[in-house]
């Protein structure tokens, strides 16, 4: 090799890809500029980006909306007074917004223009859902947290009931999936479907929606938004499926559709995939990667994974949002100890799509038992293998579609060395376990880093890299190709023959090469050339010779570029040979991204077993280093009619500082304590015990259910509901945290067990202590006074509490009958000679409040007009006798 001051760089200090500093438009490129900005559609939604070569800019109501929300001030905006205001952004900011923009859950789309001779032109753009387009900038300084998965809704009306149908297409993994349901008036299964897929946006048929009754479109409105997707309404035309089959046989594997009938047979479920199809461009994007036929494509279901919807997510803490006060307060944050972003990814998903077969669950919990067993396996791929392994779902991504660089295969290359490594820590692994390990890891890694795979992946990039200048220069090796070597020896030559030259210079000149005299690069008009320069107190002692026989290029303080007649001669042919050099590997590299594109199918496979294992190492994890370990539950089947839950603690909360956990026992059994009822104070421990664990065909939690309402009609609701779930109809396992006590008095055929949050009373001083221990038995007070005392409200407050307290305990005796009658056994005196007459009148008033609760509850209030409303409503009250319309309007 040449000595370094000869080799050629990348670039110098004038190419470095350095942030230039953003500049003031002057007036005529502004007032040319805003024509053309005039022809453009608004949008609140879409944010423009505009290339000024080296910086951006963004014009209109978009400036604003990004100086606010990134700068944190509005001072960075210019050219107000134009009618055209403006903020610009450097490279550094721009990659910034975009991830904000595209990954922050906002419903935004990014484009980005070009200037084309005196115009503008659009060259790229991304939503939420396709994010291809900027794949380098958003991922360039953060890994890729979540894949983008786009989705398509469409509904119709078949003998009279509104289908649903979904599509989605998750251009990472190649899959395209489609299921189809009947809309309930909840739109449960529709929010399942979405949940569980966990998509970015939704392309929806806007020709469809007038299918939905008022009350559908309203809750699919609060739906789409309760999940986070972005939404983008198109016409009917793009949910045709006229020419579906053909286009599936381009882009699914082997291209035989008539394998998919359980997909093709379901008409609104086609229309969606049909417009998924195309609105996430997979057929042209299939073209130009030459990557068609990799799509796999099944029917969805929903079925496989527990049924969990927005809300249900949000109170478990499953997921993290911006608001969490630190990472371990969500699900997500207490078990992600993954080592990879595709591990992390892969735990996203998981915690969207939870496990119902026993079967599955068990295969998972046989791996974590082995990896939380055996440390030292554990530890050996941990902190070994999966720490700094490249995210090979997102490298073998870019390989599908062919814009991959050297650097990024010579990433792959790494990930494919460190295969039999992991392979031999599980085949190392000697617990009852073992077996399947190695069937389902182990054995399947083998296979695809034998001599036919990945051995021949590696010896491809053994032999198309220069190991050598790695990892400064990642560049086709002169060895792998004749014409490239001839190439490379020329340049060499011509090298050393400048390097002579530069010498004969400095001795000619009374200089020292490298010092006095340095042998440097010079660009003018977009031409790269080579050159002398020297200092200018050395070029004061050498002007008169300098000025003789050499040819000054350029003067600067930092001293003066020249060159002579020889360098400059061997210069351009140096330039000559490297154009070629680097048109050779520019076609050299194309061939090699070629034969790597081959595996494509065995990296797809690979991921898919990494990011497996990462998750399942990190579930071992966190299960070792809980502050009392996990330990691995008996699964039972749906129909065993039991949940029983041993010392069981919340995991978020036994992990803050300053926490010392209280264990609690939860036992459900079918005919004995299927339906809980779980009373006690404020801050007692109610919410905390019901959010521990549990799973059966449907578990029902309830938590202060009533609050925001009256007593009477918060009581009234809660009991309805409570015979609803407990009656025959659902019967359905529930956990009931509340702070009506009179519940307690609720019976039904399932079994209604009552429970409490323990707390006690000092005789002398009256104040409440919590235990936050779960026992048996109905607590027969709210200790809402007491609570309010502890926290420290005035006496004067405390008593007049304590007095309406006894008002109201009095009047709603008289309207309830289980209380009334505990009232009047409590009494100890016997039943008065009207006892039963009393008691069958306030049953008929319990009945006659109950059916109008459950009336009031049936009207679709959200799809009404306010007069609506109030006009349904007018008309229950004036059925209630006049005797109850006063507990009614209390």
């Amino acid at each position: 090799m040449p000595p370094k001051a000869q080799q050629e760089p990348e670039m110098d200090e004038e190419d470095a890809n350095v942030e230039v500093a953003p500049k003031d438009l002057d007036d005529k490129s502004l007032r040319a500029f805003m024509g053309f900005h005039k022809t453009l559609t608004e949008d609140p939604h879409i944010i423009r980006f505009f290339d000024r070569k080296g910086y951006y800019s963004v014009h209109g109501p978009a400036a604003n909306t990004i100086a606010r929300q990134f700068y944190r001030t509005t001072a960075v905006v210019r050219g107000a007074d134009s009618g055209l205001p403006y903020v610009n952004v450097n490279r550094a900011m721009f990659e910034t917004i975009l991830r904000e923009l595209l990954l922050g859950g906002t419903a935004h789309i990014v484009e980005l223009y070009e200037s084309v001779g005196t115009g503008w032109k659009l060259v790229r753009s991304a939503t939420p859902g396709k994010l291809s387009a900027f794949d380098e900038e958003l991922y360039r300084s953060a890994e890729m947290s979540e894949v983008p998965l786009v989705a398509a809704i469409t509904f119709t009306v078949y003998e009279g009931q509104v289908t649903a149908g979904v599509a989605y297409v998750d251009a990472a993994s190649c899959r395209l999936g489609a299921c189809e349901m009947v809309l309930d008036d909840q739109l449960s299964g529709l929010e399942a479907v979405l949940v569980q897929l966990g998509a970015r946006e939704a392309v929806v048929n806007k020709d469809s929606l007038p299918l939905l009754d008022a009350g559908q479109r309203s809750r699919l409105t609060a739906l789409l938004e309760s999940v986070g997707l972005m939404v983008t309404e198109r016409p009917a035309g793009l949910f045709s499926a006229k020419h579906l089959e053909a286009d599936l046989a381009k882009v699914i594997k082997g291209g035989a559709v008539e394998q998919h009938g359980d997909v093709l047979e379901r008409r609104t479920a086609c229309s969606a995939l049909a417009a998924v199809l195309s609105y996430a461009e997979v057929m042209s994007e299939c073209g130009q990667s030459g990557s068609g036929g990799r799509y796999v494509l099944s029917l969805y279901n929903s079925g496989c994974y527990m049924r969990l919807d927005a809300t249900a997510q949000r109170a478990l803490n499953v997921l993290p949002t911006r608001t969490d006060a630190n990472a371990t307060y969500s699900l997500y944050g207490l078990l992600n100890r993954c080592r990879t972003a595709m591990g992390k990814r892969r735990l996203k998903t998981w915690l969207k799509q939870p496990l119902v077969e026993l079967a599955a669950i068990a295969q998972r919990h046989d791996a974590v038992e082995a990896m939380k067993g055996d440390a030292e396996m554990r530890q050996r791929l941990r902190d070994q293998q999966f720490r700094g392994l490249p995210d090979v779902e997102r490298l073998t991504r870019k390989l599908q579609s062919r814009r991959i660089s050297l650097q990024e295969l010579h990433q792959l290359y790494r990930a494919s060395a460190r295969l039999p490594l992991i392979e031999e820590a599980i085949r190392c692994h000697e617990g009852p376990h073992a077996a399947n390990l190695v069937e389902r890891y182990a054995d399947p890694l083998a296979q695809h880093h034998d001599g036919e795979h990945l051995q021949r992946f590696e010896e491809l990039l053994e032999a198309a890299l220069d190991l050598e200048r790695l990892p400064e220069e990642y560049l086709i090796s002169p060895s792998y190709d004749n014409r490239l070597a001839t190439l490379s020896e020329a340049k060499q030559q011509l090298e050393e023959e400048i390097a002579d030259l530069a010498q004969s210079a400095a001795d000619d000149l009374g200089l020292i090469l490298d010092k006095t005299l340095k042998l440097e690069w010079h660009r003018a008009a977009n031409v790269r050339t080579r050159c002398l320069r020297i200092t200018q107190k050395e070029e004061k002692n050498v002007r008169s010779k300098l000025q003789a026989k050499y040819l000054v290029i350029e003067t600067r303080k930092d001293g003066t570029k020249f060159t002579n007649r020889a360098l400059r001669d061997a210069a351009e042919r140096l330039n000559a040979a490297s154009g070629q050099y680097l048109a050779l590997q520019s076609e050299l590299v194309e061939q090699v991204v070629s034969v790597a594109h081959t595996f494509v199918e065995v990296w797809e496979a690979v991921a898919a077993i990494l990011a497996e294992l990462d998750v399942l190492l990190s579930f071992a994890e966190a299960a070792d280093v809980a502050p009392v370990p996990y330990v691995r539950p008996d699964m039972l089947g749906p129909d065993e009619g039991i949940i029983e839950l041993r010392e069981c603690r919340h995991p978020n909360v036994e992990v803050q500082d300053g926490v010392s956990f209280i264990v609690n026992d939860c036992v459900m059994k079918r005919g004995e304590s299927w339906f809980q009822i779980i009373t006690g104070p404020n801050m007692g421990g109610k919410s905390t015990y019901i959010r521990q664990g549990a799973s059966s065909h449907s578990l029902v939690i309830i938590d202060e259910l009533g609050r925001g309402t009256s007593t009477y009609d918060g009581f009234g609701l809660a009991w309805a509901i409570s015979e609803h779930l407990a009656g025959p109809d659902v019967g359905a396992p529930t956990l009931f945290a509340t702070h009506f006590h009179e519940l307690t008095e609720l019976k039904a055929a399932v079994g209604v067990k009552n429970m409490q949050a323990t707390a006690i009373i000092d005789p002398a001083t009256q104040r409440l202590t919590m235990l936050y221990r779960i026992g048996e038995g109905a607590c027969d007070q709210s200790f809402g006074v007491h609570v309010a005392e502890s926290a420290g409200f005035p006496p004067q407050v405390i008593a007049m509490a304590n007095q309406r307290l006894k008002q109201l305990e009095a009047g709603q005796a008289r309207l309830h009958v289980p209380a009334a009658k505990r009232l009047r056994t409590e009494g100890g005196g016997a039943p008065g000679p009207h006892h039963n007459d009393d008691e069958a009148a306030a049953a008929a008033d319990v009945a006659e409040l109950q059916s109008f609760l459950r009336r009031f509850s049936s009207l679709p209030l959200d799809g009404m007009s306010p007069e609506d409303a109030v006009t349904a409503v007018d008309h229950l009250l004036t059925a209630l006798p006049q005797r109850l319309m006063t507990a009614v309007a209390m």
